[in-house]
């Protein structure tokens, strides 16, 4: 692959550690390219977040890398996905298989297959500044005052992305949806909630709970509701866990009981955060430099599908820069070929969320009633969540 000037370029800076970066980083190397990945925080990955609900369009990136049964062994599968309104009736069941894991766990093993395969993990390198040479190659600056140079230049950073920010500075900035998530662990005992191999979800009358007994006795939850008034990650962290746990239970008071049982058996840390997507970006790339995952189009969380959209971009970029001659014109092919399918799943991510919590009975009556047609119809016609199958790999997969 060559630049304009037809000079071999092959150094890649991907900025962003998460999930997205170390799948693009590790298909990039596999690909030949000499790969530097540079990620802001020190602390272990698996440290990290709460957990992610990881579907089939996710695992088939790991699987075409041959990386699936390695990566998701510290998961937990669901057999199905199964709804219920705040009464507890089952609305609807969806028979895909996810997997549920610790977000952290994720991103760690992502990278330790990453480094496995040639990438140089840099932590503790918040990127600053990001400056176009005239010979057609960029300088990253960082926090600590280092500097680095790349031929292309890759943001994976997420909806508050640094890389965004400073490639594209007349690109909208991340809104505020209107929804805390928050999420955590619950020791319960083994014989009261048992293993049932299940992702519950349950549409509350204040709230949207999901849960899955992960093994006798624990517990893994989620949970978003509405708040007009945006409160910031500082916020939010300077509630203690315990009380911000009993908050959440007592706006579920309305809902099944076993809501409640959960979130008073929370135990470990309880992670919390203001909810932003990314409105359309007119394009994800200047230059020799792009932007993708939720750093091009962070979308609402209702489908769970930001990780699974970031692996999708990874694997797709990555073939793009391997099949043509320069990266603007990888970069123009990618957006195009990604397009529809990110504005689909965001409309589809606002419209579950519209129905996840409306104020009013008869809205409720009316999803209730419209919700077992839909998932069971989607299922029938495959999920735009689930559709997606990885273009072939050019070479064998190691």
């Amino acid at each position: 692959m060559t630049n304009d000037n037809s000079t071999p370029s092959r150094r890649v800076a991907v900025v962003g550690a998460g999930i997205t970066g170390p799948v693009l980083s590790l298909c990039l190397a596999r690909l030949g390219f000499e790969v530097d990945l540079y990620e802001a925080y020190v602390r272990r990955a698996q440290d990290v977040g709460s957990f992610v609900n990881l579907a089939p369009n996710g695992r088939a990136v790991l699987e075409r890398l041959g990386l699936a049964d390695r990566i998701l062994e510290q998961g937990r599968a669901a057999s199905s996905v199964d709804f219920a309104n705040h009464r507890g009736r089952e609305l609807a069941r969806n028979p895909e298989s996810t997997t549920n894991i610790m977000r952290g766990e994720l991103s760690g093993a992502l990278r330790e297959a990453a480094t496995g395969d040639g990438v140089k993990l840099h932590t503790a390198k918040r990127l600053v500044a990001l400056d176009e040479s005239g010979d057609g190659h960029w300088r990253l600056g960082f926090e600590d005052g280092a500097h680095a140079e790349a031929d292309i230049v890759l943001g994976c950073d997420g909806v508050n992305s640094a890389t965004r920010r400073l490639l594209l500075p007349d690109a909208p900035r991340p809104t505020y949806t209107g929804v805390v998530g928050s999420g955590g662990r619950s020791e319960i005992g083994a014989a009261e909630l048992p293993v049932d191999g299940r992702f519950h979800m349950v549409f509350g009358l204040r709230g949207f709970f999901g849960y899955q007994v992960v093994s006798p006795g624990v517990v893994w939850w989620f949970e978003n509701h509405q708040e007009t008034r945006e409160r910031t990650f500082a916020e939010l962290a300077e509630i203690d866990d315990a009380r911000w746990a009993a908050a959440l239970a007592d706006r579920h008071r309305p809902d099944p009981a076993v809501i409640r049982r959960v979130l008073n058996a929370a135990t470990g840390p309880v992670g919390r955060w203001p909810v932003h997507e990314v409105p359309p970006l007119d394009t994800w790339h200047r230059g020799d430099a792009a932007v993708l995952g939720d750093a091009a189009h962070a979308v609402a969380p209702h489908l769970g599908a930001g990780a699974a959209l970031g692996m999708e971009d990874a694997y797709e970029l990555a073939l793009a820069l391997h099949r043509h001659p320069t990266a603007p014109q990888a970069f123009t092919a990618f957006e195009e070929s990604r397009r529809g399918r990110v504005a689909a799943m965001a409309k589809q991510a606002r419209q579950t969320g519209a129905v996840m919590t409306p104020d009013r009975w008869i809205a409720r009556a009316v999803r209730d009633l419209m919700l077992p047609m839909a998932i069971k119809q989607g299922v029938r016609k495959g999920t735009e969540a689930y559709s997606y199958r990885p273009s072939p790999w050019p070479v064998q997969v190691g």
